[in-house]
């Protein structure tokens, strides 16, 4: 389990450093990403590496969506919809998740409550400090959606980048730091 760990927090270290190398260098007033994931699709090796990409993501979702089964159907939804839009960096998270929950227990880490005997294990709130971080995020996660949307004037492309590619973190973040369902 602390090999899992290990590589999901390389890889989130490794994207928040890109993201914030978008930020610096780029920002988000295109569309947050989505104008240049489809420009060039023209191009063969542009097509084979998206789809690529997708695909490995899509395989990641649906162990995703095994492991909430049952849960929270919100939870399931925000979580699909933040990863479909933000990727391997969401995938990273929702692994360290798993790994906690986990506490050392393969088959819950990969199986979630739906291991034998994991409701001990999955059903444990995460740490308060924790949770307070989550909904502090939320709250700044509202706040930059909101000034992005006044920057930005309401043009569609970003509007609708702002909107879709912001609103699952903000709803992800406060499930997590909501009480686990019982």
């Amino acid at each position: 389990m602390k090999m899992i760990s290990f590589i999901a927090s390389v890889v989130l270290l490794v994207q928040l450093a890109n993201l914030a190398n978008v930020l610096l260098h780029s920002g988000m007033g295109h569309g947050a990403g989505l104008d240049t994931f489809l420009a060039d699709m023209h191009d063969p090796w542009q097509n084979f590496i998206n789809s690529d990409l997708v695909m490995g993501l899509l395989f990641s979702l649906s162990w995703l969506i095994f492991r909430e089964r049952g849960k929270r159907r919100v939870q399931t939804i925000a979580w699909v919809w933040m990863a479909a839009w933000w990727g391997n960096i969401v995938i990273a998270i929702y692994a360290l998740k798993a790994a906690r929950e986990a506490q050392g227990a393969w088959p819950v880490f990969f199986m979630g409550s739906h291991s034998p005997n994991a409701s001990a294990r999955t059903n444990r709130p995460a740490p308060l400090p924790l949770r307070l971080l989550c909904l502090g995020g939320v709250a700044v996660t509202l706040i930059y959606i909101a000034h992005g949307l006044l920057a930005c004037a309401f043009a569609t492309v970003p509007a609708t980048g702002y909107l879709a590619g912001f609103l699952p973190i903000a709803l992800s973040l406060a499930l997590l730091g909501l009480p686990a369902q019982r």
